[in-house]
């Protein structure tokens, strides 16, 4: 019985070997999907083996260039569960690439044959003598510079100067490349002397510790604070100590947020591919009722009836998992070693992860038969009389929608058909429209947070009132002299100083800005009020919080909270909460006056100038960034600066891309719901072949029956259009809420109406490509063949 029961379930899918391949290759595409969670391992294990040979750091502290001699780096490498200390030299510059100059810096290594922390392995060329330098791997692979051994590259000098420095290879570390891939900064690196002649001081900027496995960071960096106190010039960090955690690498936070967003992409494949199979079971066993029929009437009980099915549905499910597994494998080891070698300049290695391959087994082999559950139970209580009296027609009953449509004598003669069809099997027409309405749901849902989300960024970028950030990158801080220089520049309308500073709110990351209670940022306080002049001139230990960071650190108007900078920790009590978006809702609002006190009194030891330009024209901007970069330059400052518009075209190009990237996710999941349609119109060309063979006898052309059977894809594809637009209006209302209750980001529900123009073309377009099959096979059916199921 086992191998008449498997002979038949083979027979019953080869049958329709098209609809049986587009089965198993849409659920193939599910259990592939699974593989996406093998990633992470992969990478881990590639980026702890790069974190072993690059000797990557568990600790860095940052300081203002400060003179150490060999007997202190000793005391400090002697501290308790310090393993090593490597010292850097670092000199921030502006590279030209091609005639346009970009942000960059120089990292100035003591010596390139003992490195012992956050090594810069050679990968190309050799190593740097004095007057030359190395550039980092990922300035090519990020498209930032793309200059190589051989090659110059012209920098220009803290002094205003332009040097010419030859590049005698290519190098890579961790941190380095990383600072590429997030700020798109050119990073290049040289050795101590190097540096010493362009900045012509030899003061160490960072000191960089390997830790032992047992080892407490934070109390490492205070021990490593204790000891710099007794070095002369040393006047604390210039920022938090960055502790890395063990497992931690450069990075990983964004690459998990790309794995985020594939697992979404995973559950709508996986929902989607059950829905088909329901579907294509649910054809199956109409297809067959005869059939059943056939083998009740020769004493085959339920169960066996029910084995068949489950047999063709594990059949299914053992095809897809073949496929889909290896597919897996092969779709992980492909993305991550291209993510790798794109966004960390490392070579992955090929590997497989045990429990995601057993993982994606799993959902291969159960997900069919739970999928088909309802059609077998279906199958199985088909009545024998019935089964053997099927006869392909399906004739329903003459009800209200039926005689509406009737009276629509304007309509063609095969269209009314097609419409009188549409309606006569009621559940299956609702069900399948039912299927197209989430997934238009679904599209319109995912585009309406796009939309909201790309409004809030946009807004963001509207709360700035400058035109240019003058970033201060040396140890001459913008003072009264810089602004002077900069006010008298041709084309600056206002100037302010501000700074922004890493600190920790109750322990919750934060950046803080440091700037003026009459600024030209547009903050707005929806709670509670911004500081006051008189809060400022007192140097008022007062602050306002983002609303996203607020609800994070569950603090509210009135309450006190704990500050901690690089220049300790201070009490502050929070006047007003605001609903800004600034640096990733993590920004908080201090006087610019207690910010200096905090500081030891007078200005901040890194002070950044917002500029207005008296024309916002980009042209204009460009000309005046120029005028200012070269001034300061000239001066002894050592710049950089942000062009605003510059920036706000690199962030909507980058959500540019991720909003395409959702549509055509969205439209993804609309092409494989709507297959569900041809599985519809399957069944009703089955019922009705019958009535095609009366229509050809008397006349209908082909054409004729393409249009009636069109017409009524059409219209259920259409009825789940028309439903999915208010499903997708209560979705986008319900992520949206998602996003502020869990993610705390305050957006404003948007609904675009291009985006339902949208989502009736692409749901037009695709039904028109999922019905070509069965339409053109109730068209090609020929009249004698039809009429033997009379």
């Amino acid at each position: 019985m086992g191998t008449a029961v498997l002979r038949k379930s083979v027979r019953d899918l080869t049958r329709r070997k098209a609809r049986a391949a587009f089965t198993i290759a849409t659920l193939a595409l599910a259990v592939a999907g699974v593989g996406i969670y093998a990633m992470p391992s992969l990478i881990d294990r590639t980026m702890q083996d790069e974190i072993a040979a690059g000797q990557v750091a568990n600790l860095t502290v940052s300081l203002q260039p400060l003179e150490l001699d060999d007997a202190t780096l000793e005391q400090l490498e002697r501290l308790p569960h310090v393993v090593a200390v490597e010292p850097r030299y670092a000199v921030a510059t502006r590279v030209y690439v091609g005639e346009r100059r970009a942000d960059g810096y120089i990292e100035g290594i003591r010596d390139f044959g003992a490195q012992r922390v956050d090594v810069v392995r050679l990968q190309d060329g050799a190593r740097p003598r004095p007057g030359e330098v190395l550039t980092e791997a990922q300035n090519a692979n990020q498209g930032v510079f793309g200059g190589g051994a051989g090659d110059t590259v012209r920098i220009v000098t803290p002094g205003g100067g332009e040097e010419t420095l030859p590049i005698s290879g290519v190098g890579h570390s961790l941190g380095g490349g990383q600072d590429v891939t997030d700020d798109g900064e050119v990073v290049l690196y040289a050795d101590a002397a190097t540096i010493a002649d362009l900045t012509g001081a030899r003061g160490i900027t960072s000191l960089a510790f390997r830790l032992d496995e047992g080892a407490d960071a934070r109390a490492t960096a205070a021990a490593v604070r204790d000891v710099l106190a007794g070095v002369r010039g040393f006047a604390g960090f210039t920022d938090l100590p960055e502790v890395r955690a063990p497992t931690y690498w450069p990075g990983k936070e964004n690459f998990t947020l790309f794995i985020d967003f594939f697992s979404v992409v995973t559950i709508l494949a996986l929902l989607s591919s059950v829905v088909l199979i329901a579907n294509t079971m649910t054809t199956l066993v109409a297809e067959e009722t005869r059939e059943i029929g056939v083998m009740k009437a020769l004493g085959a009980r339920r169960r066996q009836v029910a084995r068949v099915y489950l047999t063709s549905a594990l059949l299914l499910g053992a095809a897809a998992t073949v496929v889909g597994a290896a597919l897996g494998v092969l779709l992980a080891n492909v993305l991550v070693d291209f993510l790798g070698e794109t966004f960390f300049a490392v070579d992955v290695t090929p590997g497989v992860d045990v429990r995601v391959l057993l993982a994606s087994a799993a959902v291969g082999l159960l997900a069919p038969p739970l999928a088909a559950l309802p059609a077998i139970r279906r199958a199985v209580r088909v009545d024998l009389r019935e089964a053997l009296e099927a006869t392909g027609s399906a004739a329903g009953t003459l009800d209200a929608a039926d005689r509406l449509v009737r009276r629509a004598t304007f309509l063609p003669r095969s269209v009314g058909i097609g419409l009188r069809n549409a309606a006569r099997r009621k559940r299956r027409g609702l069900a399948t429209a039912v299927i197209v309405a989430l997934a238009v749901g679904n599209l319109l849902a995912i585009l309406g947070l796009a939309a909201a989300t790309s409004t809030k960024v946009h807004a963001s970028w509207d709360e700035h009132g400058e035109d240019v950030k003058v970033v201060s990158r040396g140890a001459q801080r913008l003072d009264d002299r810089a602004i002077a220089l900069v006010r008298a520049t041709p084309g600056v309308a206002a100037v302010e100083s501000m700074f922004a500073t890493d600190a920790v709110l109750d322990d919750e990351d934060a950046v803080i800005w440091a700037i003026r209670q009459r600024t030209m940022f547009g903050h707005d306080v929806t709670d509670g009020r911004w500081f006051s002049q008189a809060e400022e001139d007192a140097a008022a230990r007062v602050v306002v919080v983002q609303r996203s960071l607020a609800q994070v650190a569950g603090v509210d108007v009135g309450d006190r909270v704990r500050l901690d900078t690089a220049a300790g920790a201070a009490a502050f009590r929070v006047v007003g909460i605001a609903d800004n978006a600034q640096e990733e809702g993590t920004a908080v609002y201090v006087p610019l006056a207690t910010m200096h006190a905090l500081q030891g009194g007078g200005r901040a030891r890194d002070f950044d100038l917002w500029v207005r330009a008296t024309s916002s024209d980009h042209a204009f901007v460009d000309r005046v960034t120029t005028r200012l970069e070269d001034t300061l330059s000239s001066a002894g400052y050592e710049v950089g600066t942000e062009i605003l518009y510059v920036r706000e075209a690199d962030d909507a190009r980058m959500f540019g891309t991720v909003m395409t990237s959702i549509a055509v996710l969205g439209f993804l999941v609309v092409a494989i719901s709507t297959v569900g349609l041809a599985n519809a119109l399957t069944m009703s060309v089955l019922e009705r072949r019958r009535e095609i063979g009366i229509l050809r006898c008397v006349g209908a052309r082909a054409r004729d029956v393409r249009r009636i059977f069109l017409t009524e894809g059409l219209v259920l594809a259409l009825a789940g259009w028309l439903a999915g637009i208010p499903v997708g209006y209560a979705l986008m209302r319900l992520l949206v809420w998602f996003v502020d209750e869990f993610v705390h980001v305050d957006l404003v529900p948007e609904f675009p109406l291009v985006n339902v123009w949208l989502a009736l073309a692409g749901t037009v377009v695709i039904a028109l490509v999922v019905l070509a099959l069965p339409v053109r096979r109730a068209a090609r059916t020929r009249p004698e063949e039809a009429l033997r199921y009379a």
